[in-house]
């Protein structure tokens, strides 16, 4: 399902999801987390939460949340400045073979009129800091991986953050195609883990 918000929710993104520093060199950063069906989004969303990273620890702790704002799914406008789209992905792997899963149908981005760049966010995660999930977008139609969308982190199941990619947007074919996540570990035998992804599209 696509998600699309407001231009007012969009500037309260935009603005934060930059991690850009701020008085005494603190970033500003951004913490998603899915949202279940409620009275106020009956089909679900996501909840973005943002604050100053206080003890530059690069995780948006609880104690530093100053904004929550919840992005339902069904929001839409011709004039959205940036829009969500879910790849729904759920998986785990201990040994080298990667995972591909995950479904973006029918991708195009020449569909979306003014956008000129997208970046692919997510939470990989691992059972031992010892070890690297590696998480990056996949060409299903021609079953191959998107240059430039890796995600890696060692960081464990509690502490884990939402990680993002750089302008993927020359990266992406001009064409249609459907879109999956590929996730790996980078030892053989240690845990390796993701949950959903989501693919961010900015308008100039």
């Amino acid at each position: 399902m696509v998600v699309r918000y407001s231009f007012l929710i969009i500037f309260f993104v935009s603005v934060l999801a930059c991690k850009k520093e701020g008085k005494d060199g603190l970033q500003s950063l951004i913490k998603i987390e899915e949202l279940t069906a409620t009275a106020s989004c009956p089909a679900g969303g996501i909840l973005v939460k943002s604050g100053i990273d206080d003890n530059r620890n690069g995780v948006l702790d609880v104690n530093e949340v100053d904004n929550s704002q919840p992005v339902c799914n069904g929001q839409s406008s011709t004039l959205d400045k940036q829009i969500i789209l879910p790849i729904n992905f759920s998986a785990n792997v201990s040994n080298l073979q990667p995972v591909i899963g995950g479904e973006l149908i029918k991708f195009n981005k020449q569909n979306y009129t003014g956008v000129d760049s997208i970046i692919l966010v997510g939470n990989p995660y691992v059972g031992k800091s010892i070890n690297t999930a590696k998480v990056e977008l996949y060409n299903l139609t021609d079953d191959i991986i998107i240059p430039s969308s890796l995600l890696s982190t060692n960081k464990l199941y509690n502490e884990r953050n939402f990680i993002e990619t750089g302008n993927l947007y020359t990266s992406l074919p001009n064409k249609e195609i459907n879109l999956g996540i590929r996730l790996q570990t980078s030892l053989d035998g240690e845990f390796a883990a993701s949950g959903s992804c989501f693919l961010i599209l900015y308008r100039n």
